[in-house]
């Protein structure tokens, strides 16, 4: 008896010494933070004993705002550094893109005629290579406006830019090569590419905005998933009649397939991307896709198809098979979203790479295992 009594003693300072440790590496910045512990019960012994503690905090000086995860620190000394994001075409005529799979993130929003554009985000990350550049459309400023950064496009419907600028968004337009260039192999307005550097180079030329350290993530960043549910292997957005994006798993990635109907084949085709040598192609893939779903209006000012990023509405939320499925809020285009699930607790989104769909309310989700 004396044995077993000596044993509970020392597991219980060792207990106590650890959670001390915890307590005192605590970091003031926490933003987000998520705690998950797990027990197992000892096989010869009814004794309950804690196995580990898994944290989240997210640092904004060396973590990056569109994945959550930290950066080597060759990145981040590099930084304070804008935010800017590209406007990249994806008509039939477009693919495959090139520099999507070097973005830090990207954005998929509805045009006009059912298609979709991408914004794709770069901070931390850059390509030589990035294209096919388009013109900008009203939904892009509300996406872009809570990281600070700057919409970088070919050009916009009349009118669209100065509005763009007047929420507080810098916008700059198509610039002489080699900062931007046309290549020969493609047929305009589906010929436009650009070197992030020299872009960024530019930007800071003109003093676009204000350097940053972070900023923070346009949603929160964490490790509980445990309210998660599984069965989610095959994701399906359908945009409209037009445009579907079917998303597959493939290990730990999910990998992307669309359905054109703007081209001769309605079946699901792998969407690649190709690199500026020309021999070169993947597929494109994310570990994490969010989708957030709002109202479809017409924008007062162009009468472009917009989705609405302010306010309430349905949200989705996959990764390696698993998924939730809840709601959004925000009150003004300058803040993050709050993702929540059904029961109102907020959704913590696992640190990976991300896609995120602005889908309207008119789109649909399909989820298959």
């Amino acid at each position: 008896m004396r044995k077993y009594f000596s044993l509970f003693i020392v597991l219980l300072l060792v207990a106590c010494g650890s959670a001390s440790d915890d307590s005192d590496s605590t970091d003031s910045t926490t933003t987000t933070q998520s705690e998950i512990t797990t027990t197992t019960q000892q096989s010869n012994e009814s004794t309950t004993t804690t196995e580990a503690t898994i944290s989240y905090t997210f640092d904004v000086e060396k973590m990056s705002p569109f994945t959550g995860l930290e950066l080597p620190a060759e990145t981040w000394l590099k930084r304070p550094r804008r935010v800017i994001a590209f406007k990249i075409d994806n008509n039939i005529n477009a693919r495959p893109q090139s520099g999507l799979q070097e973005a830090d993130a990207v954005h998929e929003i509805l045009v006009e005629g059912g298609m979709t554009r991408f914004l794709a985000f770069f901070l931390d990350n850059t390509s030589k290579y990035l294209g096919p550049i388009r013109s900008a459309r009203p939904t892009d400023p509300t996406m872009v406006r809570p990281y600070g950064g700057t919409l970088v496009v070919s050009g916009a419907t009349t009118g669209l830019i100065p509005s763009i600028r007047e929420l507080g968004v810098p916008v700059l337009e198509e610039q002489s090569s080699p900062v931007m260039f046309r290549i020969s192999s493609r047929n305009a307005p589906h010929n436009l590419y650009a070197d992030t550097e020299l872009v960024r180079e530019r930007v800071d030329e003109r003093g676009f905005y204000f350097l940053q350290p972070g900023p923070e993530p346009i949603y929160t960043f964490g490790l509980n998933q445990s309210n998660w549910k599984s069965g989610a292997n095959k994701i399906t957005v359908k945009y409209s009649d037009f445009t579907t994006v079917i998303w597959k798993l493939d290990n730990d990635r999910y990998s992307r397939f669309i359905i054109d109907n703007y081209s001769d084949n309605k079946e699901a085709v792998a969407h690649n991307f190709i690199t500026q040598d020309g021999n070169y192609t993947d597929i494109l893939q994310t570990q994490t896709i969010v989708v957030i779903q709002g109202p479809l209006y017409k924008d007062p000012a162009t009468t472009l198809p917009s989705v609405l990023t302010v306010g309430v509405g349905s949200a989705y939320v996959f990764n390696n098979g698993s998924y939730i499925e809840g709601t959004w809020r925000r009150v003004d285009i300058n803040e993050s979203f709050i993702i929540s699930d059904l029961n109102g607790e907020e959704v913590q989104i696992p640190p990976s790479t991300q896609w995120v769909h602005i889908l309207p309310n008119e789109g649909e989700v399909f989820i298959d295992n």
